[in-house]
């Protein structure tokens, strides 16, 4: 009975020596160091365990970009080159990404159109970029604007609309070389369509991810787990950083990037010469939000965003790329730098550089021999 009593109060003293010495090891913490020193800790600690999603496999991510550009020295007479066979480098014949059609060449054929997919692969260029968007009934389909307007013609919203109300709409009505689609014109295409015959042809795939929320993350998950080839095939790109992170939550394995320009959340437009123009929101409370917006993502995205999500690449606004005659970014470059000092930022991170949207034959040279960028274009033709 004594040996029992004895073994509590020895417990209960070594408790209190134990919770005295905490409370003075807190104190004295406290007092000599600042808690924003500890705050800093602990949010570097919860990124880079709890919220950071690792970067896929270096080489599964060459097996769908391709070598860097930046990594080797190829002939002037081959940069120029399209297809995925003159694509490969004069060294160590690897292949090489240097060229992808934005839209499947947007002004060759209509936008994010089956023929526009096809005449990619007949000219050569196996790297093609399109646009993810969802329907009313949640039908994925491959169109880049929120409205129908521009491509038919007609009035309509995308997500107020069925697929039996969108798939007659004639996408080629408003394109400049319009008789050459007569006279049945091209209708919008099917994500999975787009999926079976660009992987039969051995296209690799940019996926741009246009609309929001989990059925949208659904969508694109049981596409890689319907065609586990995708994996080594597609990538996944958004502006939103959230839906980006969404999808390589649940699949880390999937090769992704984030598309950047500056003030795209509350603005609509944008070139190097003028800057950020169209406010994107009438709502002056909502406009100021997405400056705000704009503001935390442009500071986190070199700095936190990049590393939680895991990114492989990113697609920069060809004009962002140039910041000695580009409109005032807050991209850390130094002022009057090469353009190649963009690409030295992101390839320190291990980010490989994409440039959009290049098109006319002069920027091409610059981008392709100058400063070994790949880039989207909307023409093959130059």
């Amino acid at each position: 009975m004594w040996n029992c009593v004895d073994l509590i109060l020895t417990s209960t003293l070594l408790w209190l020596y134990l919770q005295a010495a905490w409370i003075l090891l807190v104190n004295f913490l406290y007092l000599t160091v600042p808690w924003l020193i500890w705050g800093a800790i602990i949010i570097h600690l919860l990124i880079k365990f709890a919220a950071r999603i690792p970067p896929p496999n270096d080489n599964i991510v060459k097996k769908v970009l391709g070598a860097d550009p930046l990594s080797f020295v190829q002939k002037e007479d081959d940069i120029f080159k399209i297809g995925e066979k003159q694509q490969q480098t004069n060294d160590d014949q690897q292949y090489c990404m240097r060229v992808i059609a934005h839209r499947g060449a947007g002004l060759d054929f209509p936008e994010n159109s089956m023929s526009a997919f096809r005449n990619s692969h007949e000219k050569g260029c196996d790297g093609i970029e399109f646009d993810l968007a969802l329907t009313k009934d949640n039908i994925p389909i491959i169109f880049h604007d929120v409205t129908i307007d521009r491509l038919t013609g007609f009035n309509g919203t995308i997500k107020d609309m069925t697929w039996d109300e969108l798939k007659d709409y004639d996408i080629s009505t408003n394109h400049p070389l319009k008789p050459k689609f007569e006279p049945n014109g091209e209708r919008i295409a099917l994500f999975e369509n787009v999926l079976q015959e660009t992987l039969q042809n051995g296209q690799r795939m940019f996926i741009d991810i246009k609309a929001k929320g989990n059925e949208v993350v659904k969508v694109v998950l049981d596409a890689f787990k319907k065609h586990p080839e995708l994996y080594e095939k597609a990538v996944i790109s958004s502006f939103n950083p959230v839906t980006i992170y969404m999808i390589r939550r649940k699949d880390p394995k999937i090769v992704a990037g984030v598309a950047w320009r500056p003030q795209f959340f509350s603005t609509t437009t944008y070139n190097g010469i003028d800057g950020p123009r169209e406010p994107r929101f009438n709502n002056l409370f909502k406009q100021i939000l997405a400056g705000l917006a704009d503001v935390v993502h442009d500071w986190a995205l070199e700095r936190i965003t990049y590393y939680v999500l895991g990114l492989s690449f990113i697609l920069l606004h060809k004009d962002v790329i140039s910041p000695h005659i580009c409109w005032n970014t807050s991209m850390e470059v130094p002022t009057g730098s090469s353009q190649s000092e963009v690409t030295r930022l992101w390839n320190k991170r291990g980010i490989r550089v994409f440039a959009w949207t290049v098109n006319l034959p002069s920027e091409k040279i610059h981008f392709a021999r100058n400063l070994k960028v790949s880039y989207l274009t909307d023409t093959l033709l130059s």
